[in-house]
């Protein structure tokens, strides 16, 4: 058992009144997801039941005690998870990806079926799905579909209603993405801001993995010149290599900046075996396919 789990569940068996509130919290799951997973929550303008509210202030106290503390660590998981899986969706299409993944869904003939426990056929009508990582869920991904309002374009006083999809997935099937979860506090203090400033240290993180200067510009919150003035410091210093493909201009750690970082250019999570295999076999596809 990862010591996320025994850290939460410590919390939790503290006051009975949590696990109450938890529980009914799961019990509407439902009509919570689109409160949790909508920006802006829909029908925000309308009175929020009290059942909801409840149980929304519920999640809120276990984000807040039992998420929070982890956030560097699932944000980490996360941003790598999107990376992948959008890569091999991209390249290898999302038919192919779903297969290669097991996720006990598939894409076939425009139909998306996924087995989570309900019989229910589910039409996109070329509204789109979204796919939503978690490092916490287990087993097979899970299907939501609700209404969200939105104001009419052509009279802003008329709010009109569409469909929305989405799809979460478990970082890690086996239930073992969790155990990789590092507290903030307990993580090593890195000693590469104090050497290159805290901006420049950042900008040669999120180069582990490709990106442009527009990508850095927006993750980072910086303008597109600061962004472009750092990475050509760490070019001339030997940690970053920039390739140029037509108008497109792409930087990456080279192996000095990934040695200094302490990781290697490409971070894999290593906590499941099963799982390292099947993201292996979508990197051989994508060189192929390249």
């Amino acid at each position: 058992m990862g010591r996320w789990v025994s850290n939460a569940r410590a919390w939790v068996a503290a006051q009975p009144a949590r696990h109450l509130g938890l529980q009914r919290a799961l019990q509407l799951r439902d009509e919570l997801l689109p409160f949790l997973l909508s920006r802006p929550a829909p029908d925000r303008d309308a009175a929020v039941p009290e059942d909801i509210r409840r149980a929304l202030g519920a999640l809120a106290e276990f984000q807040k005690a039992c998420v929070a503390p982890y956030r560097t660590s699932i944000r980490e998981m996360l941003d790598e998870t999107r990376h992948c899986y959008s890569d091999m969706v991209a390249r290898l299409g999302l038919a192919a990806t779903l297969e290669r993944l097991q996720f006990n869904a598939k894409w076939e003939a425009g139909t998306l079926t996924v087995d989570d426990g309900t019989d229910r056929a589910v039409r996109l009508d070329g509204q789109g799905l979204k796919l939503v990582p978690s490092a916490f869920l287990s087993g097979t991904p899970r299907l939501y579909r609700w209404q969200e309002r939105t104001a009419d374009r052509v009279l802003a006083d008329r709010p009109s209603v569409r469909p929305v999809h989405i799809m979460v997935f478990p970082v890690c099937p086996h239930g073992l993405a969790s155990t990789a979860l590092v507290k903030d506090t307990q993580r090593p203090a890195k000693p590469l801001p104090q050497l290159l400033g805290r901006t420049r240290a950042a900008v040669l993180e999120r180069l582990t993995r490709p990106q442009s200067t527009s990508e850095l510009s927006a993750a980072l919150s910086i303008s597109a010149t600061t962004a472009s003035e750092h990475t050509s410091v760490l070019r001339s210093s030997g940690l970053v290599s920039t390739t140029r493909n037509g108008g497109s201009v792409r930087h990456e750690v080279t192996p000095l900046g990934a040695l200094m970082l302490n990781s290697p250019p490409e971070p894999a999570r290593a906590w499941c075996r099963d799982c390292a295999e099947r993201r292996a076999v979508g990197s051989e596809a994508k060189e192929l396919v390249a």
